[in-house]
């Protein structure tokens, strides 16, 4: 339902408790979000809830802006830091969006909040050199070299999220073909090329390691498997990578989240466009996609600072 200039925000219908609980739904169900990530909302909500009750206010009231704004300015006197107030901020917009939606409220009273602003914390990435140390240390004295090797180069290779890499299915591997199709957030299918390299790592593991772990658990679809020949866990992929990082001599912390931050990096500092790098990440947003434009900034200023006579 549009904005309509100077109207106040109709009063939604139904009771507050109703509204929280239709709204977790609806991000649980349609929207598929984390049970974690549900229950932060949830314990936002609370908090608002809580700030109007102590200020005699009523949820089914004409929530105003000034309303807003007092919860936003209570938390900043209670101590909350930018980051927590922005993400509270943003439950609210999220919960008003959906009252708009279905028709529970006549306006957005979050419509041009203004909110504080934060520093953005730059991700970790590794340089190529240290890349190729992990993938050799990950590859070398483990139970599965082959597929421990293979995992390192697909995740860096591809830019997946540690769950998309377990989740992939022989279906979806395309190795001769050189792509491979990742399921993402919410459902979203999307295409990935797979680098030469990564290619070689695969075929050696598919062709030599998978064969007799997949007898294990029955003939299972899922690419990178167990010790019983099951799907892969997250866990196991971590504690690969942290032993990989010691062994290597690498100095930072090393996740699957710290290769998908190398991949988006090294793409942007080739030339790679930033839509091409949202396209191959899976981000809906773009501006999602924008960190890594300071990652590189921030490798062109150190740069700058070094070689520059006059930095």
């Amino acid at each position: 339902m549009g904005r309509t200039k100077g109207k106040a925000p109709s009063a939604p219908t139904g009771s507050d408790q109703d509204f929280q609980r239709e709204f977790l739904g609806y991000l649980s169900i349609e929207c598929g979000l984390a049970e974690n990530t549900v229950a932060a909302y949830r314990s936002d909500l609370e908090r608002f809830r809580a700030f109007l009750a102590r200020t005699g206010t009523r949820f089914h009231a004409k929530i105003g802006r000034d309303r807003i704004r007092a919860f936003l300015d209570d938390c900043r006197r209670r101590g909350d830091s930018p980051v927590t107030i922005r993400r509270r901020a943003s439950t609210l917009r999220t919960f008003f969006r959906f009252l708009v939606m279905e028709g529970r409220a006549g306006e957005d009273p979050t419509t041009d909040l203004l909110l504080p602003k934060t520093w953005k914390r730059l991700p970790d990435t590794l340089s190529p050199r240290e890349l190729g140390s992990l993938v050799e240390h990950a590859g070398a004295g483990t139970q599965f070299p082959l597929r421990d090797r293979a995992i390192v180069e697909v995740l860096y290779s591809c830019g997946l999220r540690v769950t998309e890499l377990c989740d992939l299915t022989l279906a979806a591997l395309h190795v001769a073909e050189g792509f491979l199709r990742c399921r993402g957030k919410r459902g979203k299918e999307r295409l990935v090329p797979i680098g030469g390299v990564a290619r070689h790592a695969l075929r050696s593991y598919l062709e030599k390691e998978r064969p007799p772990l997949a007898l294990r658990g029955g003939g299972p679809e899922h690419v990178f498997l167990s010790l019983r020949g099951r799907r892969l866990g997250r866990e196991t992929i971590g504690r690969l990578l942290e032993v990989a990082t010691q062994r290597s001599g690498i100095k930072k912390r090393v996740t699957p989240h710290t290769l998908r931050h190398s991949f988006a990096t090294h793409l942007l500092a080739g030339g790679a466009g930033l839509r091409e790098v949202q396209e191959l990440l899976g981000h809906a947003d773009i501006r999602t996609t924008e960190i890594y434009t300071h990652v590189e900034h921030s490798r062109l200023k150190g740069a700058h600072r070094k070689y520059h006579p006059r930095a």
